[in-house]
Order: C-alpha cells, then sequence, then structure tokens
C-alpha cells in the first residue's frame, strides 16, 4: 500500500478483534510516530496490559459521564459503549507539562501511527476521550508510565477491526480555496 492510498483508506475503528498485536507492527507503529515532524518533545507510553487497559477504560467512562460536556455524556450513555472500544493496545502520547506546540507535536504522532497502522493491515482510532480517565486517576498515568512532569496529549487504539460498532462515516466537505 502506498502512502496516499493508507491516507484514503484509514477510517477511525471503534471495535477490535481480542487478537494482540504483534512485536514487530508495534515497534514500527513507534517508528512511525518518532519520525512525524515535532518542534518539540513526545514520549510514547505503549500500553497492552489488560487490567490497565481495563482501569483507564472505566475511568475514562466514568469521567464522560461526569464531564458535563453534551456530546461526551451522550456517546458515554449509549448503550454498549466503551471508550477504548475494546482495543488490545493504547499508545498514549504525552509530552512535557505547559510546553509549547504539545498538541501539534503529539497529533502530527497519532497521525503517523494511525496511517502505519491502516498500511499493516490494522484498525485505529484518534482519542482523547481516555485522558479524562487518567487526569481522574493519576495513578493510571504512572501506571503507564509517564515521565514525571509530562501531560497526555492524546492516544492512538489499535488492533484488528472486528466491524462498525459506532461507526462515523467519513464525509465530503467543500472547504478548499486555491488562491494563484
Amino acid at each position: 500500500m502506498n502512502t496516499l492510498e493508507a491516507i484514503r483508506t484509514r477510517r477511525s475503528t471503534r471495535c477490535y478483534q481480542q487478537k494482540p498485536v504483534e512485536a514487530d507492527k508495534v515497534e514500527q507503529l513507534i517508528l512511525a510516530a518518532n519520525n512525524a515532524p515535532k518542534a518539540g518533545t513526545i514520549h510514547i507510553s505503549a500500553v497492552e496490559n489488560k487490567e490497565a487497559l481495563k482501569s483507564l477504560n472505566s475511568a475514562a467512562k466514568e469521567a464522560m459521564l461526569n464531564s458535563g460536556n453534551e456530546f461526551l455524556v451522550g456517546r458515554a450513555s449509549l448503550d454498549g459503549y466503551e471508550p477504548l472500544y475494546g482495543a488490545p493496545l493504547l499508545f498514549m502520547i504525552s509530552a512535557p507539562q505547559g510546553a509549547p506546540y504539545n498538541v501539534a507535536n503529539a497529533s502530527c504522532a497519532a497521525a503517523n501511527i494511525t496511517i502505519a497502522a491502516t498500511d499493516l493491515g490494522l484498525g485505529s482510532c484518534y482519542v482523547i476521550s481516555p485522558i479524562l480517565g487518567a487526569k481522574a486517576k493519576p495513578e493510571l498515568t504512572a501506571q503507564m508510565g509517564v515521565p514525571e512532569n509530562f501531560e497526555i496529549v492524546c492516544g492512538v487504539l489499535v488492533g484488528y477491526a472486528a466491524g462498525d460498532a459506532f461507526a462515523t462515516p467519513k464525509s465530503t466537505v467543500d472547504n478548499v480555496n486555491y488562491c494563484k
């Protein structure tokens, strides 16, 4: 698969098989993240521990339900909804607290992971809701190996797709103008 095809065919996967992602693919995804354009430092925590994922999922759902944000509360209230969608792997991307460009740096790394995952035959989903759970339960941040004085910015769920639960169709939007 070429890069443009991977970008075109990438989808947010929200239902995963319980098959673990092979170690060589995990390493390729980390390499893709580290080769993203960045103007600063990031840290990547590759979380595969089932108990840690379960704890983070529960904390994220609780935080979403208590957020006061209409979208988050609505999503977390859907029958069968789980913030981590049963993914066997979560990359949590963090950066030094208060550093400029954290969101851009982490998001570029996350985008590279999602495109590389597509190329490797894996599903992925860019997520921010697990961060709510990690902030609500700082012991989870420590368990995931986030360095001291770093903050989690975003995450990417990865695994083998198992369907289209909670899928959001891609839309075609006329959002481009040309200034020649």
